[in-house]
């Protein structure tokens, strides 16, 4: 015997997290054992519950990518000495009265996004005792396509993230003269080349197996044992970085993160029709080789070490027009909704992958300051650089570097401080299950995500006034007290505001296509 027990979705259709949810209430329809025990009755008596479930998942997820500039109404807003330095520091500066009737912050389209993923998720569920489930899921990533290309009305002649060569040469006179950057004057550039963009998506591919997920549900009440109470689950799942974590330099896909997940949801069966209700909280811990960590243990400035926290809210029904129970044949409709909340930390974002595998990286700072200015970008995140002796360590204060060193800067990780954001989404599913024996499940999703910052991260924290050579109330991002106070990953040139760049009009279209196999 089969007992349906109430489900908010465990398993996000996000490929970042590289798992996904099943049919509602179908999904949390507990693989039991020993049931009937006490009177071991052959015909009700049901020993032993295995489940195998093979799914197969399409998302098509498509963005526009922008990022912030200044605007003011008309060129006569821009007065006093410090006039020029302004239009040199701010190269995207729109002066537009239509756009701003003051001076202001605006977002200007930048590039589009687009993803292609392909997942084969291989769900193992038995049953341990009663309403009591243990299950596993292994995911297979066949593809993870991530492409990136100018926006329209975005060119090599506009792009702030691939402008052209004569913009860079043009610009880099103008900051610095035809000599080489001074370090100190690095502030008053911004032209620069962060990536390859096109007319057409340019794409980096990843796959593999990614991390698998294990976990353990309990029902203590099940409206069919006893029709008076409505059915209560409760399940933890912990998703374990196991898959080789993704970075600049392979095409794996792991995320190198501890996800665990505690759901609590209920249901009640009314005549053909069993609406339920969940909730959700996701903790990521991140692992001790993931890129999400603390970069310096001796500096207090880093202000998110952690990858985001999660919570989720799902509402639904699911419409039974037909159902035998004597032989467990039945055919259903679900309604889906899910309305969850991403708070602030460190993640991966749609400009990862292109930002790592940027040709900037690996260059020398007197590289950076005579030939290759509009990779200057890279220079000035400390994290990104090592200690000059070899070991890794972040270089506070450019301005500090001894006579005669010439560090090398290396690659960008791909993690950037992520804004808090709000997502919603809808689902409409099917379920054929011809007997008790076997399901075949479809369904469709539809997934918004509210526009975000996608480099937010904030310049660093005071510290303690006896901790500080220098005592003020302000984060030093030079001198000695930077390697106290400065945020190793923050990098003026994308953190900064009216330099940040943002994820707007976020949506993601997921197929789901499921065969389960009960024993």
């Amino acid at each position: 015997m089969r007992y349906r027990v109430p489900f908010v979705a465990a398993i996000t259709c996000c490929a970042a997290s590289l798992t996904v949810p099943a049919f509602a209430a179908d999904f949390t329809d507990l693989a039991d054992a020993a049931d009937d025990k006490d009177d071991l009755i052959d015909e009700t008596y049901d020993g032993f519950d295995f489940v195998i479930e093979p799914q197969f998942v399409m998302d098509f997820g498509s963005a526009t990518i922008t990022r912030e500039a200044a605007c003011v109404p008309s060129a006569a807003d821009l007065v006093g000495e410090a006039s020029q330095d302004f239009e040199r520091s701010n190269p995207r500066l729109e002066i537009n009265p239509e756009r701003c009737s003051e001076a202001k912050i605006v977002d200007n389209n930048e590039a589009a996004f687009e993803r292609k993923t392909m997942t084969l998720n291989i769900a193992l569920k038995a049953g341990i005792y009663k309403d009591l489930e243990l299950r596993l899921n292994v995911p297979y990533v066949f593809s993870d396509v991530r492409g990136l290309k100018y926006a329209d009305g975005v060119n090599a002649a506009n792009s702030s993230i691939d402008p052209s060569p004569e913009r860079i040469a043009r610009d880099s006179e103008a900051a610095f003269g035809d000599g080489p950057a001074p370090v100190t004057d690095l502030e008053f550039f911004s032209t620069y080349r962060y990536f390859d963009l096109d007319s057409e998506f340019i794409e980096v591919e990843r796959g593999g197996f990614a991390d698998p997920t294990i976990g353990v549900w309990w029902a203590p009440f099940n409206d069919y044992r006893d029709d008076t109470k409505a059915t209560l689950a409760v399940g933890m799942d912990w998703l374990i970085p196991m898959a080789p974590i993704r970075k600049a330099d392979n095409d794996a896909v792991g995320g190198g993160v501890h996800d665990l997940k505690w759901t609590i949801a209920s249901s009640k069966r009314f005549d053909i029709i069993e609406p339920y209700f969940g909730l959700q909280y996701v903790l990521g811990l991140a692992a001790p080789n993931s890129p999400i960590k603390q970069i310096d243990k001796g500096n207090d400035g880093q202000v998110f070490i952690a990858p985001p926290q999660r919570g989720e809210i799902t509402i639904g029904t699911e419409f039974i027009p037909y159902e035998n129970v004597a032989d467990g044949s039945r055919y259903s409709i679900d309604l889906q909704f899910r309305f969850g909340y991403t708070s602030e930390g460190r993640d991966y974002t749609p400009l990862s992958d292109h930002m790592g595998r940027s040709d900037c990286s690996g260059k020398s700072l007197s590289e950076v300051l005579s030939s290759d200015i509009e990779c200057a970008w890279v220079a000035q995140q400390p994290s990104n650089a090592p200690f000059f002796g070899g070991d890794p360590s972040p270089i506070y204060d450019l301005t500090r570097v001894p006579a005669g060193e010439n560090p090398e800067f290396g690659n960008y990780d791909g993690i950037s401080t992520v804004e808090s954001y709000g997502s919603y989404a809808g689902r409409l599913g099917f379920l054929l299950q011809p007997s008790q024996y076997f399901q075949l499940k479809a369904h469709v999703q539809l997934k918004h995500e509210q526009e975000h910052m996608l480099t937010n991260a904030r310049t660093g924290r005071d510290v303690d006034d006896s901790l500080e050579t220098t005592n003020d109330s302000t984060v030093d991002l030079q001198g000695p007290d930077s390697e106290l106070e400065k945020n190793p990953v923050f990098n003026p040139t994308y953190d900064g505001t009216g330099r940040r760049f943002r994820v707007q009009e976020y949506n993601t279209w997921s197929i789901f296509i499921t065969a389960a196999l009960k024993f």
